[in-house]
């Protein structure tokens, strides 16, 4: 039996990405990269539902998990962050530091906004993997607070809107570094 996690070799080879054999190359992509993949894969749940072939209720957690742990690892990117901590408040107050001290601009206020709320409902990383948060303030377990709702399409519609700016900042940054923007 081969082993599950190998090296490429030539069986592996096709001629376009939708044919055969289909398979992951890891390690090759970068933090933006993968961002953009787990943000993808949200979409594409998110388009599973509007599309009627599968059921909200059964990947909510999935769905906002991918888009949290997306919004995450680009804020990270942007700033060339190297911080081993999940917190989106953190990371929230990160961006406006550095973009005041970086390029003397401001953050626009709805995005802060958006990031305080994501990190009140999941401040760790671990609510929407585990449905809730299992580090807590000390040894408390604090849980998604019962019945809380989020309209679908308002979350996906936000968080693309977020998301989108985020590239574009990221884009921006690369510019005045004098990197070539793909």
């Amino acid at each position: 039996m081969k082993a599950l996690f190998r090296d490429v070799s030539e069986e592996d080879a096709r001629a376009d990405p939708y044919d055969g054999p289909h398979g992951f190359l890891l390690g090759v992509f970068s933090l933006e990269e993968i961002a953009d993949q787990y943000f993808r894969a949200a979409n594409l749940l998110v388009d599973s539902i509007k599309n009627k072939s599968s059921v909200d209720y059964e990947l909510a957690y999935p769905v906002l998990y991918l888009y949290r742990h997306a919004i995450e690892i680009r804020l990270k990117s942007l700033m060339g962050s190297t911080s081993t901590h999940h917190r989106l408040d953190t990371l929230s107050g990160d961006l406006v530091k550095f973009a005041r001290t970086r390029f003397q601009q401001e953050v626009p206020t709805w995005v802060t906004k958006l990031l305080r709320e994501l990190a009140g409902i999941d401040p760790t990383s671990q609510a929407f993997r585990y449905g809730e948060d299992k580090y807590g303030d000390g040894n408390r377990q604090m849980s998604v607070p019962y019945e809380t709702y989020v309209r679908l399409s308002e979350l996906h519609e936000r968080l693309n809107q977020l998301y989108e700016s985020l590239k574009h900042a990221a884009e921006q940054v690369r510019e005045k570094q004098g990197e070539r923007v793909p």
